[in-house]
């Protein structure tokens, strides 16, 4: 969910990694001049620290990883893996080390102000990674060659460009209306040209554009992923081909009779969802096939509990007294206190029981989703004030995801390995391991015994970066000030 609520304004981040800046490989780039680059580069060897090995689901205790350049060198036991002779020697012993996060849904779009959100306060809770669903595909191009010319520090970036959406949009900006089936093809090669990593598709667009849209992404290689379209059946969107779902919004025409679900299913969001999931029962046998049928299509689905507990559940005295916001630049907190609520998201007086009450029905869907096999992955739709900080919003769902019956292996993994597959970045990104992107997290207390130690973060790495969390808070509460 984008508003101007949550605006993001871009951002850089002036802070000194411990390590200087080294020298940078695209995602594309082949195992051999991967290995010819990192050869003439210093190493770093992080020795004694218990890993999470979110492929395997173990931990390897007193373990050792060798960092080469931006990539993982080696990885093994101090036991029998040999710290190379010229390595920088980290001791992490008392330590766990996980594979930076990645948060799957985040916005980061401008404004007329001149007002920024530190894209550091990202790498300060861990998360080494991010994608964003709908913006400006000139801000998301301008915005990734900041960072990784190392203009600004932030974490990976990878984007859908404008949002797809039909008649009515809902946003006027950042959009590309596709009200044909040729103008649907027109706007995936325009994006796809462009450089973007997914398409995102929104409320508003009819089942002949959204064919159109998934036939011209998936020839260009791009995943399709976004709202179930109002007038579409969840089911039936997937049948047709979509790749990741965002949020649960799951519409009454798939559980209800066509008359009843036409009253509610084009109503605003918060008054939307909250009426649907008086009716939804996640143990009815309806929803029970859902389940199943998600799990069977091996469809990705990004629960964004996060965004989720901000519009059904909490005030917004509540976000906006939330200590962490001290982190932010205060022109930016004081734009969003004097912004209205947007229609859309506003909640009936009446219903406001209910929707705490549906909230609760939507992280017992998740559980139900994890236990047959469908593949969680982890965002926020952030930034915002408070539990929706840059970072800390992803911490925020992890914990969300353990209530709703993941373990937090699960929920580490939903936010790494699961989310690296979606990005088609397997091979990259989400796990520690020879060849893949140096992204670690290293963390005071053991977060697969309680997630809540997600928050523990003494280091991160980024890109083989060495970055302290001290150190990037303290210079985001300078630039506050």
């Amino acid at each position: 969910m984008k508003s101007p609520h949550f605006s993001l304004f871009l951002v850089s981040l002036c802070v000194s990694a411990a390590q200087g800046q080294q020298e940078s490989l695209s995602l594309s780039a082949s195992p051999n001049s991967r290995q010819s680059v990192q050869s003439t580069l210093p190493s770093t060897a992080i020795v004694g620290a218990t890993l999470v090995d979110v492929r395997s689901g173990k931990v390897v205790e007193n373990s050792i990883v060798v960092i080469r350049g931006e990539r993982i060198a080696d990885v093994g036991v101090v036991t029998q893996l040999q710290t190379p002779n010229d390595a920088k020697v980290v001791d992490a012993r008392g330590k766990w080390i996980i594979p930076g996060l990645i948060d799957m849904h985040v916005h980061l779009w401008s404004s007329d102000e001149s007002q920024l959100l530190p894209l550091g306060l990202f790498l300060a809770s861990g998360v080494t990674t991010i994608r964003d669903p709908g913006d400006s595909v000139l801000i998301m191009r301008l915005t990734r060659e900041e960072i990784t010319s190392g203009k600004r520090i932030g974490p990976h970036l990878f984007f859908c460009g404008d949002l797809l959406d039909g008649i009515p949009p809902l946003y006027r900006e950042s959009t590309l209306l596709v009200d044909t089936p040729e103008r649907a093809h027109s706007a995936v090669m325009y994006l796809a040209d462009q450089g973007v990593d997914c398409v995102k598709v929104y409320n508003s667009i009819k089942e002949p554009e959204l064919k159109e849209i998934i036939r011209s992404a998936h020839s260009r290689g791009l995943p399709v992923i976004g709202h179930i379209p109002r007038t579409l059946t969840m089911t039936h969107a997937v049948d047709l081909g979509m790749d990741g779902l965002e949020h649960i919004r799951i519409t009454g025409r798939e559980m209800l009779p066509v008359e009843e679900a036409n009253k509610i299913d084009f109503l605003p969001l918060g008054e939307r969802e909250t009426r649907l999931w008086l009716k939804f029962e996640p143990q009815s046998e309806k929803m029970k096939q859902l389940v199943r049928f998600l799990a069977e299509s091996h469809i990705f689905l990004d629960p964004t509990l996060a965004v989720d507990e901000s519009t059904f559940v909490q005030s917004l005295a509540n976000q906006f007294n939330d200590p962490n916001n001290l982190y932010l630049p205060q022109q930016l907190l004081d734009k969003w206190k004097a912004e209205p609520v947007p229609e859309f998201a506003k909640i009936p007086p009446e219903l406001k029981q209910a929707a705490i009450d549906g909230f609760e029905k939507r992280k017992r869907f998740v559980g139900m989703c994890n236990q047959a096999g469908v593949q969680i992955i982890a965002g926020t739709d952030g930034a915002g004030p408070g539990t929706l900080l840059p970072g800390f919003g992803l911490q925020r769902e992890l914990q969300l995801l353990v209530q709703s019956g993941l373990t937090p292996l699960q929920a580490i993994q939903a936010a790494t390995i699961n989310a690296a597959i979606a990005l088609r970045k397997e091979h990259d990104l989400g796990t520690v391991e020879p060849g893949y992107f140096a992204d670690m997290v290293i963390l005071s207390a053991d977060p697969v015994a309680d997630i809540s130690n997600i928050r523990k973060v003494e280091s991160v790495i980024e890109g083989g970066k060495f970055y302290s969390q001290s150190a990037l808070l303290n210079a985001t509460a300078r630039a506050k000030n």
